[in-house]
């Protein structure tokens, strides 16, 4: 039994360096040898089981990954994370079920509400389903959770526009530029929301002029780069001719 436990607990050391160094694939078929001894200690199956599913799903082998992480659940049927990887495993996999990964996102969510990860790819599978009121609200609990994530402002943004709800979204971004005013990630994102919207993409009731973001700096003049620079929209226009008189030309020598 002694020489078991020594061979097991060499084995889990020896993947977790090859993990740690990258190399994946090695570690990969290590930890697929260990999963298979019997009588390992609960807590040395349980990380080897996690850590193979987590390589498993890395090289997007999801339904083999989610045999282990099945295997976890029934082990720690009270925690989430299993849970959670179950459902990314569904929901990344091209022949998954979404259905059945929304199911399993909510059971991790039941099990710990306080992960805003977690949120954000429940209410992306809810919108990519046609949920998109519920997918909504799941996204501003992730924004509530973590306010200074702009993948979240980004999925939230879109959930609102594919649910008839442009212009609550345009009002949230320009919430959230103000509030970050030096980050150039949320400009980006107000940029490719206007692109967007003079596109047709997204419908909006909104009268308020679009200011594409690929305005030729020659039209709107060098001082829009400098602080508190004017925009002038006329600047680079060529000067109105004047108009030609008509009739006869006298010449005073004449």
């Amino acid at each position: 039994m002694g020489i078991t436990l020594n061979l097991t607990d060499s084995l889990l050391a020896m993947g977790r360096e090859l993990q740690e160094q990258g190399r994946t694939r090695d570690a990969r078929l290590l930890f697929t040898r260990l999963v298979k001894f019997r009588g390992m200690p609960a807590a040395t199956a349980e990380e080897a089981h996690a850590r193979l599913s987590e390589l498993l799903m890395g090289e997007k082998l999801f339904k083999r990954a989610r045999r282990h992480l099945a295997i976890l659940m029934c082990m720690k049927p009270h925690t989430g994370k299993y849970f959670h990887m179950y459902a990314v495993a569904l929901h990344r996999d091209s022949k998954g079920d979404p259905y059945r990964a929304a199911k399993y996102y909510q059971q991790a969510l039941d099990l710990d509400p306080t992960r805003a990860k977690w949120w954000s790819n429940y209410g992306k599978l809810l919108t990519s389903i046609g949920r998109t009121a519920d997918g909504v609200a799941a996204l501003r609990q992730a924004h509530a959770l973590d306010e200074n994530s702009p993948a979240i402002v980004a999925r939230l943004v879109e959930a609102l526009c594919l649910d008839d709800r442009t212009d609550e979204a345009r009002t949230f971004l320009r919430a959230q530029r103000f509030q970050h005013p030096r980050d150039a990630r949320y400009r980006k994102l107000w940029n490719d929301f206007q692109f967007r919207v003079a596109a047709g993409q997204y419908e909006t009731s909104s009268d308020d002029p679009v200011l594409l973001p690929f305005v030729r700096r020659a039209l709107i003049g060098p001082s829009a780069g400098g602080p508190g620079g004017i925009i002038r929209m006329d600047e680079g226009r060529p000067a109105p001719s004047k108009p030609h008189r008509l009739g006869r030309i006298i010449r005073r020598d004449a």
